[in-house]
């Protein structure tokens, strides 16, 4: 299984637009790792994890083809993690694809609230053959791509029914949560009853190293997840830890970064970044 990183970065990006903070600042000045946008993944080149307003960006700088992408995971609907409006760029006369297979886009509900009003706000339902939205629960597998998902109940905002991913294909496991603090106890009593082996595991760190336990985590919080999936069996020494989703807030850029992450186990994903396991 492989893991692309589009973008790490939390709903302001680092540099964030209008900042002059002390990380704004310097990330604008060394560039490179320290510069994110927001937050995207793609798994296997086949999987697409979010689809914010940088997707666009994310297309230009990797050369995605996303006409041959089929398959949109969202974890929740903020404007950060879901831009609806975009997906009008799906349909005639604003895309013209020689393969029409539909973008099949997963969701908890108020994500389908957002791709069903950007319908409306266009006067044209999506056709068919354009997008579909299709809505998930939490704790209830299903199938996509060949690949078996499960949405896992998230620690953030309560309004748009937030979740995160565990994503198996071919006895490979992947967790991807991001937005979301220590995870609610009905999610770590679904991954202790499921037994899951944990290949790659993909945490929020937004605030970086400012504490954070709810909503989203920081690092010493991370570490306090990371050491439960260890205790619980879920993870081994075998099993490959990331960073991701990171604010100009938490008072690090990606440089200042990786060597206390190194300390508690973590490597940190930064805009780019490809990782096989």
């Amino acid at each position: 299984m492989k893991i692309q990183y589009l973008g790490t970065g939390a709903s302001e990006a680092v540099p964030a637009l209008f900042c002059d903070c002390d990380v704004c600042r310097r990330s604008r000045e060394t560039g490179g790792r320290n510069i994110r946008t927001r937050s995207q993944a793609l798994i296997d080149d086949t999987l697409l994890v979010d689809f914010p307003a940088d997707t666009y960006l994310h297309v230009l700088r990797d050369g995605l083809q996303l006409s041959k992408i089929h398959t949109c995971i969202i974890t929740h609907n903020h404007s950060d993690h879901l831009y609806a409006e975009d997906l009008v760029a799906r349909r005639p006369p604003y895309a013209q694809m020689e393969d029409e297979t539909p973008l099949n886009v997963y969701g908890t509900s108020p994500a389908g609230r957002d791709v069903l009003q950007v319908q409306k706000d266009y006067n044209e339902p999506f056709r068919q053959e354009c997008v579909i939205f299709n809505p998930i629960a939490p704790f209830v597998p299903f199938e996509a791509e060949g690949y078996t998902i499960t949405a896992l109940k998230a620690d953030h905002d309560p309004y748009c029914d937030p979740v995160f991913y565990l994503i198996e294909k071919g006895g490979k496991r992947l967790l991807y949560a991001n937005d979301t603090g220590i995870f609610p106890e009905e999610t770590w009593a679904h991954l202790e009853q499921s037994g899951v082996r944990l290949d790659f595991v993909s945490l929020d760190c937004t605030m970086v190293l400012v504490p954070c336990e709810h909503g989203h985590l920081g690092l010493t919080a991370a570490a306090q997840v990371r050491q439960r999936l260890m205790d619980m069996g879920l993870t081994d020494g075998q099993t490959v830890f990331y960073l991701n989703h990171f604010s100009h807030n938490g008072g690090a850029t990606h440089d200042d970064m990786v060597a206390p992450a190194g300390e508690q186990g973590f490597l940190v994903a930064y805009d780019g970044l490809t990782v096989e396991f």
